[in-house]
């Protein structure tokens, strides 16, 4: 190695090391009590499931309004810094960017299981308190202590789908096609163990990836096992590649999809109509949604929006008690609180594991471009 080269190798190396330190002196001191409370996002702004991004963010907005014009958090404004996992492997990057670079005070989200199952590890690593507001597989909140779900898990849902099918349609021969990812997976795990442990049948079987844009092939030997009624956990892209196939094979049979298919784009589908799918049973108060739009522009609401606005009261609320941005304190007073001013839910408490110790559950079916429930 030449004199030449050992120099600009030595420079390169003071670029970097005074680049690190520049990065951690403009990074915000985790234990600061003044400025404002900071709260990372992540969710899709872009992808197969913005429309759930864009839901999230009337609630987060309105929630974030509400609080800062009755004087903030201990006397301080919150504040979001939104990133956009695009509801896929992004959210490791996105999750350590608000842990690991922004500092933030707490995390809210991701919306989809693919984001969270890559991302969660670091946020507990990292101890920043973060709720989930839509990732249901049911292993995340596992990942540790610092994590905590404010909506109901696919334990609950692969059973209630599971049971639903079974009294319904007299324990029928069930096809089950669904996205292999954390959510689609986790469906599929309890979903079969629950039906099987019923009595039901399962004729077919298979998992798709969650960027198959052609589902043809698993369509067509799904049609050949002649199921009664379709079990089919699917994203958004794939769920309405796959619609639009059963369409034009003529599988004519009962199709039931998971809460994923809420989203505007599944909706608006001409192939999903009639479909029907699971979703917590939450309240969405029509002066709630008035207010949400009117405040904040949106207009593209469902479940997923009250959920997210009650996730910032939930943590605002924990900040508010702990009387400190200290991410243990939060954590533990999440751990112990109990919520009773929910829009989503009557009262919102959190078990050992994180996870809400009261849910419910509702089949919808689509109708006309909306979900509707099925009472």
């Amino acid at each position: 190695m030449n004199d030449t080269v050992k120099i600009i190798i030595s420079l390169l190396v003071v670029i970097v090391v005074i680049a690190i330190g520049t990065s951690f002196s403009n990074t915000k001191n985790p234990t600061s009590q003044e400025g404002p409370i900071q709260i990372g996002v992540s969710i899709p702004v872009s992808g197969e499931a913005a429309s759930y991004g864009e839901a999230a963010m009337g609630g987060l907005e309105l929630a974030v309004k509400e609080i800062n014009a009755d004087g903030g958090i201990n006397g301080r404004e919150v504040e979001l810094i939104i990133e956009d996992d695009k509801c896929s492997k992004d959210g490791s990057t996105v999750i350590n960017k608000l842990s690991n670079i922004d500092k933030v005070d707490a995390i809210i989200g991701p919306i989809c299981s693919s984001a969270a199952g890559p991302g969660l590890p670091i946020s507990q690593a990292a101890g920043i308190p973060t709720v989930l507001i839509g990732a249901s597989a049911p292993a995340l909140t596992s990942v540790g202590d610092y994590i905590f779900r404010n909506n109901p898990s696919d334990t609950f849902q692969g059973a209630f789908a599971a049971k639903y099918i079974a009294e319904t349609y007299n324990t029928p021969k069930v096809a089950l096609l669904y996205v292999k990812n954390d959510w689609g997976q986790g469906l599929h795990d309890v979903f079969v163990a629950e039906y099987e442990k019923l009595g039901g049948e399962i004729v077919f079987k298979e998992g798709v990836a969650q960027d198959t844009s052609d589902l043809r092939t698993p369509i067509t030997k799904l049609k050949a096992s002649n199921p009664e009624v379709i079990y089919y956990p699917m994203y958004v892209s794939g769920g309405i590649a796959g619609l639009k196939a059963m369409k034009d094979l003529e599988v004519n049979v009962p199709v039931i999809g998971g809460d994923a298919f809420e989203a505007a784009e599944v909706l608006s589908a001409p192939e999903a109509d009639g479909v029907f799918y699971l979703t917590g049973k939450f309240n969405k108060p029509e002066e709630f949604k008035s207010r949400v739009t009117k405040e904040t522009g949106v207009e593209s609401i469902n479940f997923i929006t009250p959920i997210a606005y009650d996730a910032v009261y939930v943590i605002a609320e924990a900040i508010k008690k702990a009387g400190s941005t200290d991410h243990e304190k939060i954590r533990d007073t999440l751990s112990d609180l109990v919520y009773s001013e929910s829009i989503a839910y009557p009262i919102i408490d959190f078990d050992e594991l994180g996870e809400l110790k009261d849910v419910s559950l509702q089949m919808n079916q689509i109708k006309d471009g909306e979900g509707v429930a099925i009472e």
